[in-house]
Protein backbone atom coordinates (compact mmCIF):
# COMPACT_ATOMS: atom_id res chain seq x y z
CA UNK A 1 0.00 0.00 0.00
CA UNK A 2 1.17 3.52 -0.77
CA UNK A 3 -0.05 7.08 -0.15
CA UNK A 4 -0.02 8.35 3.40
CA UNK A 5 -3.72 9.19 3.60
CA UNK A 6 -4.67 5.69 2.43
CA UNK A 7 -2.22 4.14 4.89
CA UNK A 8 -3.61 6.32 7.68
CA UNK A 9 -7.21 5.33 6.94
CA UNK A 10 -6.28 1.67 6.62
CA UNK A 11 -4.46 1.68 9.96
CA UNK A 12 -7.36 3.51 11.61
CA UNK A 13 -9.75 0.81 10.35
CA UNK A 14 -7.48 -2.06 11.38
CA UNK A 15 -6.71 -0.64 14.83
CA UNK A 16 -9.73 1.41 15.95
CA UNK A 17 -8.54 1.32 19.59
CA UNK A 18 -5.50 3.43 18.54
CA UNK A 19 -7.75 6.47 17.97
CA UNK A 20 -6.00 7.46 14.76
CA UNK A 21 -9.28 8.68 13.29
CA UNK A 22 -12.74 9.40 14.59
CA UNK A 23 -15.10 6.49 13.92
CA UNK A 24 -17.71 6.68 11.17
CA UNK A 25 -20.71 8.48 12.61
CA UNK A 26 -18.60 10.54 15.02
CA UNK A 27 -19.12 14.29 14.53
CA UNK A 28 -15.35 14.76 14.23
CA UNK A 29 -15.09 12.30 11.31
CA UNK A 30 -15.89 14.81 8.54
CA UNK A 31 -13.44 17.47 9.80
CA UNK A 32 -10.80 14.75 10.18
CA UNK A 33 -11.26 13.49 6.62
CA UNK A 34 -11.28 17.01 5.21
CA UNK A 35 -8.05 17.98 6.95
CA UNK A 36 -6.31 14.71 6.17
CA UNK A 37 -7.00 15.01 2.45
CA UNK A 38 -6.31 18.77 2.54
CA UNK A 39 -2.83 18.16 4.00
CA UNK A 40 -1.84 15.56 1.43
CA UNK A 41 -3.49 17.34 -1.51
CA UNK A 42 -2.28 20.85 -0.71
CA UNK A 43 0.72 20.96 1.60
CA UNK A 44 2.54 17.80 0.45
CA UNK A 45 2.77 18.96 -3.19
CA UNK A 46 4.57 22.12 -2.14
CA UNK A 47 7.50 19.90 -1.24
CA UNK A 48 7.28 17.97 -4.50
CA UNK A 49 7.49 21.19 -6.50
CA UNK A 50 9.65 23.22 -4.13
CA UNK A 51 12.31 20.60 -3.51
CA UNK A 52 12.90 19.97 -7.21
CA UNK A 53 11.83 23.10 -9.12
CA UNK A 54 14.07 22.15 -12.03
CA UNK A 55 11.66 19.29 -12.78
CA UNK A 56 8.92 21.82 -13.52
CA UNK A 57 10.69 24.83 -15.04
CA UNK A 58 13.94 25.31 -16.90
CA UNK A 59 14.53 28.89 -15.78
CA UNK A 60 13.72 30.94 -12.69
CA UNK A 61 13.87 27.96 -10.35
CA UNK A 62 14.68 30.24 -7.41
CA UNK A 63 11.60 32.32 -8.13
CA UNK A 64 9.39 29.22 -8.32
CA UNK A 65 10.86 27.88 -5.07
CA UNK A 66 10.26 31.19 -3.26
CA UNK A 67 6.71 31.35 -4.55
CA UNK A 68 5.99 27.80 -3.43
CA UNK A 69 7.46 28.42 0.02
CA UNK A 70 5.28 31.52 0.44
CA UNK A 71 2.25 29.51 -0.68
CA UNK A 72 3.08 26.75 1.82
CA UNK A 73 3.26 29.29 4.62
CA UNK A 74 -0.13 30.64 3.58
CA UNK A 75 -1.57 27.12 3.70
CA UNK A 76 -0.25 26.57 7.21
CA UNK A 77 -1.75 29.90 8.34
CA UNK A 78 -5.09 28.82 6.85
CA UNK A 79 -5.00 25.58 8.83
CA UNK A 80 -4.04 27.46 11.98
CA UNK A 81 -7.05 29.78 11.52
CA UNK A 82 -9.48 26.86 11.22
CA UNK A 83 -8.33 24.82 14.21
CA UNK A 84 -10.92 23.90 16.79
CA UNK A 85 -10.31 25.09 20.32
CA UNK A 86 -8.51 22.51 22.37
CA UNK A 87 -5.41 20.45 22.77
CA UNK A 88 -5.24 18.76 19.37
CA UNK A 89 -6.02 19.45 15.71
CA UNK A 90 -9.60 18.26 16.23
CA UNK A 91 -10.01 19.88 19.65
CA UNK A 92 -9.74 17.41 22.50
CA UNK A 93 -9.52 14.32 20.28
CA UNK A 94 -6.02 13.10 19.42
CA UNK A 95 -5.78 11.72 15.88
CA UNK A 96 -3.37 10.92 13.09
CA UNK A 97 -3.65 14.59 12.09
CA UNK A 98 -1.56 15.43 15.12
CA UNK A 99 1.10 13.00 13.96
CA UNK A 100 1.12 14.75 10.57
CA UNK A 101 1.50 18.13 12.28
CA UNK A 102 4.32 16.86 14.50
CA UNK A 103 6.25 15.49 11.54
CA UNK A 104 5.52 18.19 8.98
CA UNK A 105 6.42 21.06 11.29
CA UNK A 106 9.96 19.69 11.28
CA UNK A 107 10.03 20.33 7.54
CA UNK A 108 10.26 23.78 5.98
CA UNK A 109 9.50 26.37 7.17
CA UNK A 110 10.50 24.55 10.41
CA UNK A 111 9.54 24.81 14.04
CA UNK A 112 10.88 28.34 14.70
CA UNK A 113 8.62 29.73 11.96
CA UNK A 114 5.64 27.85 13.38
CA UNK A 115 6.34 29.25 16.85
CA UNK A 116 5.99 32.76 15.43
CA UNK A 117 3.40 32.36 12.67
CA UNK A 118 1.29 29.39 13.79
CA UNK A 119 1.72 28.98 17.54
CA UNK A 120 -1.28 26.68 17.94
CA UNK A 121 0.13 24.24 15.38
CA UNK A 122 3.52 24.49 17.09
CA UNK A 123 1.89 23.69 20.44
CA UNK A 124 0.11 20.67 18.94
CA UNK A 125 3.42 19.49 17.52
CA UNK A 126 5.11 19.87 20.91
CA UNK A 127 2.35 17.86 22.62
CA UNK A 128 2.63 15.16 19.95
CA UNK A 129 6.41 15.14 20.43
CA UNK A 130 5.80 14.25 24.07
CA UNK A 131 3.00 11.72 23.42
CA UNK A 132 4.04 8.43 25.01
CA UNK A 133 3.38 6.46 21.82
CA UNK A 134 5.23 8.92 19.57
CA UNK A 135 8.05 10.45 21.58
CA UNK A 136 10.72 7.84 20.88
CA UNK A 137 9.93 7.60 17.17
CA UNK A 138 9.87 11.36 16.66
CA UNK A 139 13.03 11.82 18.68
CA UNK A 140 14.81 9.14 16.67
CA UNK A 141 13.76 10.77 13.37
CA UNK A 142 14.21 14.41 14.37
CA UNK A 143 17.04 14.41 16.86
CA UNK A 144 17.96 18.08 16.67
CA UNK A 145 15.28 20.33 18.19
CA UNK A 146 13.80 22.69 15.61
Amino acid sequence: MTESAAITLYLAEQFPHASLAPAPGDAARAPFLRRLIWLVANVYPTFTYGDYPERWVTTETARLKASIEAYRERLWRELEATLAEGTWTLGECFSALDVYVAVMTHWRPRRDWFAQACPRLRAIAARADAHPLLARVLQRNFQAPQ
